[in-house]
């Protein structure tokens, strides 16, 4: 049997940081990740690493880096 997909809720919380826009990624009340804007591109990084690991060209590009890498790695 084949489970059923469950619904998550992923929220967007945009916040200043050193005058730097920052969206930071939650699942729940859990912040996973963060994505900033550097020139024309888009970093993002996980919460767990303070690096960035992936460079896009869009927002969306950026926010779907950072929900696979979150699903890759848990638990």
């Amino acid at each position: 049997m084949s489970k059923k997909d469950k619904a998550i809720s992923v929220t967007l919380n945009e916040t200043t940081v050193n005058g730097q826009t920052v969206t930071e990624v939650l699942i729940g009340k859990q912040m996973i990740g963060q994505i900033t804007q550097a020139g024309e591109r888009y970093e993002a990084e996980m919460a767990s690493d303070s690096q960035p690991f992936a460079h896009s060209k869009s927002f969306d590009e950026s926010l779907q880096e950072v929900l696979s890498a979150y699903h890759l790695h848990k638990g």
